[in-house]
């Protein structure tokens, strides 16, 4: 289902964000579980729907409300699957530059 035509940017840096639009954005870990095990993320909230879900059938459920952040380890993933759901026509959707390595940088450093 297409949401609101204005897209945010593909990419957005965590340390360009202020704290107050953190708290704005839906934030979605796109890791595994075994990924979530080695190393987990309790410094942003977050729902967490791991990428082998993602199905092109049912898909990603879209609030055309919120602006959805995917991330995962590095930010190559949650890109690939933003890139792939703009394609779909849902633009509320983007990636975390840098994965869970900028959020806990962020979160030790603000």
């Amino acid at each position: 289902m297409p949401t609101n035509p204005e897209a945010p940017p593909l990419t957005i840096d965590i340390d360009a964000l202020t704290e107050e639009q953190i708290r704005q954005y839906t934030f979605v870990d796109v890791r595994e579980d075994a990924e979530r095990v080695i190393k987990p993320c309790r410094e942003l909230a977050h729902e967490h729907f791991p990428l082998s879900r993602f199905q092109p059938a049912d898909g990603f459920s879209a609030d055309p409300g919120k602006q959805y952040i995917f991330f995962c380890a590095k930010g190559q993933r949650s890109l690939m699957l933003a890139e792939y759901l703009r394609e779909q026509g849902i633009n509320n959707v983007c990636s975390l530059d840098g994965g869970i390595d900028a959020i806990k940088a962020h979160f030790k450093n603000p």
